[in-house]
């Protein structure tokens, strides 16, 4: 059995070390892209096996843009995305932000913190073997 890539996007490296460690732990291969165009270009270079994806970058929303470029500009309408963010605390935004296919093309939305189990728990899930297409597809 192949070991899973994972990519991560997040433009805080103290995040991506800390994210590399736990993935490498549970035996995930794991590249990093600390701006959304590195993470595009990596994606392009050799697409992984899921993507987890910040949302606030340097101007702040480019992790919604990036899900959407994956979905409609690279057309990888099955690649995993799971969205880790701290956009609900950061922001205090009055609503929750969720999977949806217009606006949202993701399958999962974790908040960070998050624990490592959870993390884990959620990628096994949307990896798993019976995966089908997002439930949210453009």
């Amino acid at each position: 059995m192949t070991m899973r890539t994972i990519l991560v996007i997040d433009d805080d490296r103290d995040f991506l070390n800390a994210i590399s460690l736990v993935l490498e732990q549970h035996g995930f291969a794991v590249r990093t892209a600390a701006t959304p165009e590195e993470g595009l270009a990596e994606i392009r270079r050799r697409t992984p096996d899921l993507v987890v994806l910040d949302v606030m970058m340097p101007e702040g929303h480019e992790g919604f843009v990036v899900a959407r470029s994956i979905r409609e500009e690279l057309h990888l309408h099955s690649l995993p995305i799971v969205i880790l963010s701290s956009i609900h605390v950061a922001k205090q935004v009055p609503y929750r932000f969720a999977p949806d296919e217009h606006y949202l093309p993701v399958d999962r939305f974790l908040d960070k913190p998050v624990l490592p189990e959870l993390l884990i728990a959620t990628i096994n899930e949307v990896m798993g073997d019976h995966r089908e297409e997002p439930k949210h597809p453009l």
